[in-house]
């Protein structure tokens, strides 16, 4: 992708996230229209265990450890 492309990109992602005031201390949980857990996103830096609010939906979905998920753009979890 070239830089003026990445950097078109990088604004419209953070135009997005001021709209959804999402900031840098959010977890955010993406699920899909049958309840399947698509996505999810963590502070930079989170700590290892995560808010007890946090933790209960992650049990929810059946993860017992937050560090076991990977967390790159290209995620999907189901």
């Amino acid at each position: 992708m070239s830089k003026p492309i990445q950097e078109e990109q990088h604004e419209y992602e953070e135009e997005i996230l001021d709209e959804l005031g999402i900031e840098d201390g959010d977890y955010g949980f993406i699920v899909g229209p049958n309840g399947e857990l698509k996505h999810l996103f963590t502070p930079e830096g989170f700590a290892i265990y995560p808010p007890k609010t946090v933790q209960r939906i992650l049990k929810i979905f059946g993860i017992k450890d937050i560090n076991a998920v990977g967390f790159d753009d290209s995620d999907t979890i189901h």
